[in-house]
């Protein structure tokens, strides 16, 4: 099950994917066919410039009496942090301000690297929403997009937009291993690829990495993915290799069978000599709940044999995806399959709605509740509400044990992520980073402080191979968020997911504040950051 949806579309895509690029300006929702001639006559146009890298100078900002936790996973010390134009440029106890410097008062409040998103969707509606409020007010300062086999296409096209619009925040993007195989495939995705047709796709991965993707993602659950063989996935991966860059799966089977999808995201990293990252890992099935650590035990083996494989996780025991995902066959006529599908995630209760058009007041009720509204059982309103509306009815789904919760996010291997959109119905998007630190950290224990920082930002970065963020040091670039470690928390819920959460003071996004003092400002400083600023990873 997902952990989200389509990152091109309103929807986990079913047939043709339903691409809404953020380049695109149609309404939320729309159908708008790829046409492989004009994509492949687009990827022929401009790089652009290279990391967006002229902003121009700043002013210097003293952060004085904080206590630093700068990302390695280090204990917290008190110093000072000053800031010249987008850069730390000293980090010391004792620090005096300067004639016309900005003094920020941070003593019992902790000063860390501004938050790096593992697995985003904030791409999404960016040209509407370029102050990207939801995301800087938990603190994140670079988002990771084109996740789950959906992005925008060509990558370039996506990187000028951003040094375009200067959003709030910085962004990189994967190329999805779903755009590129609905581009070539077009209407007819719902089967393997030739050779002729997977090299075509290898191809625009090529372009695509040559562009600035940091790597390539898919997602195997959704359509037009589903019908990949891992062969074609190898074929593709082995592009990005050829970049420095890693694969990201969204993997075939969140469910019953989520371990041997995990190995076969493992498999595809060693026929490719690509470096792995699952993407928001979990157990949401009643029948997996308590094998967190024989699933982990894979990874932790896949490193002993050699290999590079790593996972972002989100702090939530539901998700949010479409109706469908609850069986795993698409055999919608098939009402015994509804049934041990509802089974599975612990009955129709934990089941939520929250899109269906024909009928909005349905939206924030459960399915229990609707289908005693209507006199019927769960499966007859499901299959109804199928043939009325189709297969993409958006849902959240509470799957998860939070004891698999607790022993996955403790896993060295896993960092966070959100994977969230600057406007949605699940929380995640709104509250993900300080929730761990509010409730993993502060109210279990789950974590220490410096763990999960270091989760959220070093660990990320090396991932990423992100060498000048993602740490509190000279020299780096000044992405820097200021906590109440005693006040952080989410407060969004499924039903009132946009409540922002407390404790972010300030957050400053390559050397300019855009949330100051819980206040947002005007600021815009984000970048593009292409896979030529980045370095491979080694571990």
């Amino acid at each position: 099950m997902s952990g989200t949806l389509c990152g091109l579309c309103d929807f986990s895509g079913l047939g043709r994917c339903r691409v809404r690029s953020p380049v695109d300006r149609e309404p939320r929702g729309a159908v708008r066919l790829v046409s492989l001639v004009p994509l492949l006559l687009a990827l022929l146009g401009p790089r652009g410039l290279n990391g967006a890298q002229g902003a121009a100078a700043q002013g210097s900002i003293l952060i004085s009496g904080g206590t630093v936790i700068d990302g390695t996973g280090a204990p917290g010390r008190v110093a000072d942090v000053r800031i010249s134009g987008d850069a730390i440029v000293e980090v010391a106890a004792g620090l005096r301000p300067r004639q016309g410097e900005r003094r920020i008062d941070a003593s019992g409040k902790v000063v860390a690297p501004g938050f790096i998103d593992m697995h985003s969707h904030a791409d999404r509606g960016i040209e509407d929403m370029p102050d990207a409020e939801s995301q800087i007010r938990q603190g994140i300062t670079t988002a990771v997009v084109g996740q789950d086999g959906g992005s925008a296409l060509p990558v370039w096209q996506f990187y000028e937009l951003v040094e375009r619009l200067r959003p709030a925040i910085n962004f990189s993007t994967m190329v999805g291993h779903g755009t590129v195989r609905s581009a070539v495939l077009g209407g007819d995705s719902r089967r393997g690829a030739s050779a002729a047709e997977t090299e075509s796709m290898a191809a625009l991965v090529d372009r695509a990495m040559r562009d600035g993707a940091v790597g390539l993602s898919t997602g195997l659950e959704y359509d037009p993915g589903f019908f990949a063989t891992m062969e074609e996935v190898v074929v593709l991966a082995r592009v990005a290799q050829r970049y420095g860059g890693y694969y990201a799966s969204h993997v075939r089977d969140e469910e019953n069978g989520v371990l041997e999808a995990w190995r076969e995201a493992i498999r595809v990293g060693g026929a490719a000599g690509i470096p792995v990252h699952i993407s928001h890992m979990k157990l949401a099935s009643k029948r997996v709940w308590g094998r967190a650590q024989e699933a982990l035990a894979l990874l932790e083996d896949a490193v002993r044999s050699g290999a590079r494989v790593t996972g972002d996780w989100y702090p939530y025991t539901y998700w949010q995806s479409s109706l469908y995902v609850l069986i795993p066959d698409r055999d919608w006529g098939n009402r015994g399959k509804w049934e041990a599908g509802l089974e599975e995630i612990g009955g129709a209760q934990n089941v939520m709605i929250t899109r269906y058009r024909p009928e909005p007041s349905y939206e924030g009720k459960t399915l229990a509740e609707i289908a005693a509204a209507r006199g019927q059982d769960p499966v007859t309103v499901i299959q109804e509400m199928i043939r009325e509306a189709g297969p993409q009815v958006g849902i959240i789904g509470t799957a998860m044990s939070e004891e698999d919760l607790n022993r996955i996010v403790r896993q060295p291997q896993v960092v966070i992520s959100s994977d969230g959109s600057l406007r949605g119905r699940h929380p995640r998007g709104y509250g993900a980073f300080p929730r761990v630190l509010g409730v993993y950290v502060r109210e279990k224990g789950i974590l220490s402080l410096p763990e999960a920082i270091a989760k959220m930002t070093g660990r990320s970065a090396e991932i990423l191979g992100l060498g000048d963020r993602g740490r509190i040091g000279q020299g780096l670039k000044a992405d820097v968020v200021i906590i109440d470690a005693g006040r952080v928390a989410d407060r969004g819920t499924r039903t009132n997911p946009e409540l922002p959460p407390l404790g972010i003071e300030y957050v400053i996004v390559n050397g300019e504040v855009v949330i100051d003092g819980r206040r947002l400002t005007e600021a815009r400083p984000g970048r593009a950051l292409r896979r030529s600023n980045w370095q491979p990873y080694s571990p």
